[in-house]
């Protein structure tokens, strides 16, 4: 996800806005003026910002295209890329994603009625994880995090929402033989 400026200090990202903003150009140099005076310390202007959801997004599939299964990773993207990138874009700070924010992507997810109730369950749950990981890497309040937790599930049968039909399982082509030998 290219579009963000950010730099590497003692091994952690530091986001610094939209590549070529004058934000951004703006907080390189904050950035430089704090490291010139101590070194050692790890620069608040990292911390003091707000990250926005696209930058935690941004983060999060950096991780996950190393660490999860591909097919997992597909759905992730779709999630970030197919809503919290559209409805929320560049400027939305991750503290401010509540749990109407949420549901307004629950929302979007059924109108666009490409999945069924359980996958639109399913996005959310992830939608959630992406914002704990960001808890667990110092992005996100444990707060904000906690209070999307509390959103649920879409039950069976809720308006604009579909499930597929029970599959029936298939016999295993095997158990037309029979185990026992007679002699």
């Amino acid at each position: 996800m290219g579009k963000y400026a950010l730099v590497y200090h003692q091994g952690r990202k530091i986001y610094l806005g939209l590549y070529g903003s004058s934000e951004s150009k703006a907080a390189y140099t904050r950035l430089l003026a704090e490291l010139q005076k101590n070194p050692t310390v790890i620069p608040l202007s990292g911390e003091n910002r707000k990250v926005t959801v696209s930058e935690l997004a941004a983060e999060f599939l950096d991780y996950a295209k190393v660490s999860i299964n591909s097919t997992d990773y597909m759905h992730y993207q779709t999630v970030v890329l197919d809503f919290l990138e559209k409805l929320y874009g560049d400027n939305f700070p991750v503290d401010d994603f509540k749990p109407r924010c949420l549901k307004l992507v629950r929302d979007k997810m059924i109108t666009d009625r490409r999945f069924c109730r359980h996958t639109i369950n399913k996005y959310v749950r992830f939608t959630v994880s992406i914002f704990a990981f960001g808890v667990e890497h110092d992005l996100v309040l444990e707060t904000t995090w906690r209070a999307l937790k509390v959103v649920k599930s879409l039950p069976k049968g809720y308006p604009g929402t579909f499930d597929h039909e029970e599959r029936e399982s298939v016999p295993d082509p095997a158990s037309r033989f029979s185990c026992s030998h007679r002699r």
